[in-house]
């Protein structure tokens, strides 16, 4: 065979090839989601941060502990969230040259419309964990009560006599979704591993169908008895700017009263991994 004739055969074969492969693989999936972002405990010098979208990066600066950020997302299923920092290189002027890192990634899946994301930093890596909560107007409609246990136990909650049990790492809704203004008693326990119950809240609540409720049982590893267990809220309120709630007063001083030591103001414990 002549050598014009090989190379025609063999760039005809090629281009047959690349056609095979390019049939094979799959289009690209994209995903549509708006991403609500917030620290559970921020950083003591938080990075600045951006929402990779694409070809484009969206800043954001989170709150602490509340979902008011909230960003359109269109992108790929794994959503990644980058960090500014810079180069030991330098530029002709002599400075460092800026570079967007990873810093964590959120799983968007093919039904989620709304994504709360919780923020866990590890300075000494450089990167946060997450913690997703799915915010849809079916996984979580306003007037709806979420129980989160960050725990090393199982927690109960009971509203108005009926309970719902988380068990360590996981979370609960309470069964009923709230359609007007109610007023009710509320109680939550840790259920130990040894048998031991211990009593965390009782006190009573205001609940609204235009406000929904995340609620975290979460632990200090190691502290005394009686400051083991803290409990944070975060709420939701329709048509508003989203804010963090106040906490449930403590129960009555005893052994099973559980009460957090540190400063006041502190922002809330960080709970040994995120579930």
């Amino acid at each position: 065979m002549s050598f014009p004739r090989l190379l025609t055969a063999v760039l005809c074969g090629g281009y047959f090839l690349l056609g095979s492969v390019q049939a094979q693989q799959p289009g690209r999936e994209l995903r549509t989601c708006n991403l609500r972002l917030a620290w559970w405990t921020a950083p003591e010098n938080p990075p600045e941060l951006a929402l990779q979208k694409d070809k484009d990066r969206t800043p954001f600066a989170p709150d602490i502990m509340a979902l008011s950020q909230t960003i359109e997302y269109r992108g790929e299923p794994n959503a990644v969230v980058l960090k500014k920092t810079f180069s030991t290189e330098v530029d002709k002027a002599g400075k460092p040259i800026e570079q967007w890192v990873p810093y964590c990634t959120i799983p968007v899946g093919p039904d989620d419309t709304d994504l709360a994301v919780l923020l866990f930093p590890d300075e000494k890596r450089g990167v946060a964990q997450t913690r997703v909560f799915d915010f849809g107007a079916e996984a979580f409609p306003y007037g709806s009560v979420q129980l989160v246990n960050f725990t090393s136990a199982k927690i109960a909650m009971v509203i108005e006599g009926t309970p719902v049990v988380a068990n360590s790492r996981s979370m609960a809704r309470y069964p009923k979704v709230f359609d007007k203004i109610s007023i009710c008693t509320f109680k939550l326990a840790a259920a130990e591993a040894n048998g031991e119950q211990k009593l965390l809240r009782s006190t009573t609540m205001i609940f609204k169908p235009t406000a929904r409720v995340l609620l975290f049982a979460v632990e200090y590893p190691g502290a005394e008895e009686d400051a083991r267990y803290h409990v944070e809220l975060i709420t939701d309120n329709k048509g508003s700017r989203p804010q963090v709630a106040e906490a449930a007063p403590p129960a009555p001083k005893g052994k099973g009263a559980a009460k957090a030591k540190g400063k006041k103001g502190a922002p809330p414990p960080e709970p040994e991994a995120p579930l």
